[in-house]
């Protein structure tokens, strides 16, 4: 079944939570109830006292309902159905495979990144999102050393390597910012007929020992949508009909859903 624009209600994003990105100067005036802001727990604040930090809690009202979320980053009794924050789109990995579905991440977090041009950390809900696109800056395979005995600071090569990348990231909000920074492990689910896939989004990422840059796959993109779920979905089934075309009449089953 598609995803249409209007239905699942749950995944559009809040206008007021494009406010809290990238706008570290209003926390001020959202602590002492000013430019519409929320007023300050207990009271209103003190002239001239800093006002408190903003909470943003995407799934719930209230801050009990951010204190009483479950640990499980999938929610609760409810699962990824009951995420409000879970939103329809694909991640494409460097393979050029998709994984289409609802998109999430932890419960209760949102995604942290170091804005390079402000160096300020910013933290933005996935709800408010249109892209998340991969910033190649560097790769390269490294060699492993070890030294070569404890309490000699000579250094010997062991014969083996492995592939090494560095990634920033840009992303890009429903209301046309970009920001462009590192993410320091961020995991991002994709749930698609029951199953959950889990991505991270790395600054520093190791491969295997042994391996080369193909075998370090990383994400490369993140479209958000509903547009962008039934692409994926379409690009998915005309690949699983080519697949079962090709098969022989035993493999048919097996070729109706192509591995990702």
């Amino acid at each position: 079944m598609k995803v249409v624009a209007g239905m699942g209600g749950g995944w559009a994003v809040v206008a007021g939570a494009l406010a809290v990105v990238g706008l570290s100067g209003l926390l001020g005036a959202a602590g002492d109830g000013q430019g519409g802001g929320p007023p300050s727990p207990g009271g209103e604040a003190r002239a001239g006292q800093a006002g408190p930090d903003i909470k943003f809690v995407e799934e719930g009202d209230d801050e009990a309902a951010a204190e009483k979320a479950p640990k499980n980053p999938f929610g609760g009794e409810g699962g990824v159905a009951g995420r409000r924050d879970a939103v329809p789109g694909y991640i494409e990995v460097s393979t050029g495979l998709k994984a289409p579905g609802k998109i999430f991440t932890t419960r209760g977090k949102r995604i942290k990144v170091f804005n390079l041009k402000r160096e300020v950390y910013e933290y933005v809900p996935v709800p408010a999102l249109t892209r998340i696109d991969a910033i190649l800056e560097w790769e390269r395979v490294e060699q492993e050393w070890r030294f070569k005995e404890a309490g000699n600071p000579e250094k010997v090569y062991t014969g083996r390597s492995y592939p090494v990348r560095m990634l920033a990231w840009k992303l890009t909000l429903r209301n046309g910012h970009e920001i462009t920074g590192h993410v320091l492990g961020q995991p991002l689910y994709v749930e698609h007929n029951g199953k959950v896939e889990r991505f991270i989004l790395h600054q520093r990422d190791k491969g295997p020992m042994g391996g080369g840059l193909k075998d370090l796959i990383y994400i490369r993109s993140v479209e958000f949508g509903p547009e962008a779920y039934n692409q994926a979905v379409d690009e998915l089934k005309t690949k699983a009909d080519e697949a079962a075309r090709k098969a022989g009449p035993g493999d048919a089953d097996a070729a109706k859903e192509p591995a990702r």
